[in-house]
């Protein structure tokens, strides 16, 4: 069925109205549902966070390092991980620090309460957005439903952003971003834009793609100067953090981006054969990008654990082919938009990075749905009958949302346990173990940085180096010394905090020395019954750590 395109102009000093895709439905069922919809699923995105937050009170390791910098700034010195050390750019979001400092200015010790807080409220309005885009594509109603459902249900969506991440802001940014390219107005455009930037520095992909769309738009209708008010609204909202960490750092770009890029194999197809090449990309594929559009479990930080080894996963996948067919043929502007993001960041993350920790895909995950469900809109379109297209529609989107409601019982209660055997009873007891014993000018050495630096309060040389410029600078200068182990060789930390294979990674390395040089004091692990009540328990490195001194 031909949808019949009709492409308005509305030009003024502030905005150019750009509506694309509009079409009188041809059935009751497919007509827009009410808001009623949209808010109905953000209310129950917001009660779902708030549970999973009492239940599970589960607190990401990185969102640590975030809040130990706000932590400090509030209190006076510096934003900065290490208080009294060199000023370090430790965090990668501008949001991720900005809105626990708001909370530990409000009151001291409220800035974790105050992320999560925001976090809840932050899923609700994503839900909003995402139903709403979903209607102004004119998706059929089972396809509003199935957006809807996945950014309220999805336990990724859940996850991050409640364990105190900025994760479920980044994903409302994007939305919100999405959302201004129905209607063009420039001053919105650039506001997302720059909201975008403050959410996450590899955004900058999203911003090229926007002002391309807006160049082609503005070209097409011979009107240029939304350009000019898209661009200056974005420096508004973006240009003083870049001005302020450019005085403050001396320079905007975050220590943790270099970090990652000299710290890590990111092209790590280089020496593979084709064969080797597809293999490892389907696995990449499944385990580490798309993994969230199935019923999976990243909560172990080691990619997704999938409960059906990714086969609802990949047909997901398959609805993008038909979202390109409508793309290319209506030409539409935020379809167009949300199409690009999901292509330019999947080969972001399948090619660029050598591990794609689980909390960077949610953004992508909330924009590949969108595409998916105009794919599948495309496929249902072909359906003549409408009772019959009605109840493929709706079938199909129950169905999908079951597979991801039934799992959550396990993956929260998965989380629950998590946080109690693994972070309450071994991670922070080590920091809080090493803040009693180490004198303030001692060192230690380790691969997670979170809960050891936050308990402890003392300078970590961690790998790759997140708030340690000086490891930056020595894997910088020693590519082919980029280990955890020759980190540790070289700075000589008076503690080490390793796992049992990264200890028989140190006995194998003699320029570290760890029998002469090093003795054990304390092994903390989790106890094998509680293991055994551990979600997908062999994908959790943090069982086991040993610490050891340094012998006088």
């Amino acid at each position: 069925m031909e949808i019949p395109v009709r492409l308005s102009m509305h030009q003024s000093q502030n905005s150019i109205q750009a509506v694309a895709l509009e079409h009188e439905p041809t059935t009751e069922a497919f007509r827009p549902v009410s808001h009623s919809l949209a808010f109905g699923l953000a209310l129950l995105a917001v009660v779902l966070r708030l549970w999973f937050w009492y239940y599970t009170n589960r607190t990401w390791e990185d969102a640590l390092i975030t809040l130990q910098h706000a932590e400090n700034a509030a209190r006076g010195f510096g934003l900065t991980h290490d208080a009294g050390g060199v000023r370090v750019h430790g965090f990668t979001s501008p949001i991720s620090v900005l809105i626990p400092l708001l909370g530990e200015v409000l009151h001291r010790g409220f800035g974790l309460t105050f992320q999560k807080l925001v976090s809840a409220v932050s899923g609700g309005v994503s839900v909003f957005l995402g139903v709403r885009i979903a209607q102004r594509l004119r998706l059929a109603n089972p396809l509003v439903l199935l957006v809807g459902g996945y950014l309220t249900i999805e336990h990724q969506q859940v996850l991050f952003g409640m364990a105190g991440m900025e994760t479920q802001e980044v994903v409302m940014i994007l939305l919100f971003s999405i959302y201004t390219l129905f209607d063009l107005r420039a001053t919105y455009v650039g506001i997302g834009l720059g909201l975008c930037m403050l959410a996450r520095p590899d955004f900058l992909f999203w911003v090229a793609i926007v002002i391309a769309l807006l160049v082609w738009r503005c070209r097409r209708e011979h009107l240029f100067h939304p350009i000019g008010i898209a661009v200056c609204a974005f420096a508004a909202v973006y240009g003083p953090w870049v001005a302020f960490t450019t005085w403050y750092y001396g320079s905007p770009v975050p220590n943790t981006i270099w970090a990652k890029e000299f710290g890590y194999p990111n092209r790590w197809f280089a020496d593979l054969s084709p064969w080797a090449l597809l293999v490892t990309l389907f696995r990449r594929i499944r385990g580490q990008v798309f993994g969230g559009l199935g019923p999976g479990y990243a909560g172990n930080g080691t990619g997704f654990q999938l409960f059906d080894h990714g086969v609802i996963c990949l047909i997901m996948l398959l609805f993008l082919l038909p979202c390109l067919w409508t793309v290319w043929r209506t030409k539409d502007l935020p379809s167009i938009g949300i199409l690009g993001f999901v292509s330019v960041y999947a080969l972001y993350y399948l090619f660029l990075m050598g591990f794609v920790f689980g909390w960077y895909t949610v953004p992508l995950a909330a924009a590949t749905i969108l595409a998916s469900a105009i794919g599948i809109n495309t496929l249902l379109n072909v359906i003549l009958d409408e009772r019959l297209r009605r109840r493929v529609g709706y079938g199909f989107a129950v169905g999908y949302l079951a597979c991801l409601a039934a799992i959550l019982p396990a993956t929260f209660r998965g989380d629950r346990n998590v946080q109690e055997y693994v972070e309450t009873e071994v991670r922070k007891p080590i920091g809080l173990y090493l803040g009693s014993v180490m004198g303030p000018q001692q060192t230690v050495g380790c691969e997670s940085l979170g809960y050891f630096g936050y308990y402890s309060r003392r300078m970590v040389y961690d790998y790759p180096g997140l708030a340690n410029p000086a490891v930056v600078k020595f894997i910088r200068q020693n590519p082919g010394k980029r280990t955890l182990i020759d980190i540790l060789a070289h700075f000589r930390p008076d503690y080490l905090v390793l796992r049992p294979k990264e200890y028989a990674d140190g006995l194998k390395n003699n320029s570290l020395s760890l029998r002469t040089d090093y003795e054990t004091v304390r092994d903390y692990r989790v106890p094998d019954q509680r293991v055994r009540e551990l979600l997908f328990p062999a994908s959790n490195p943090d069982l086991e750590f040993l610490v050891l001194r340094r012998k006088q």
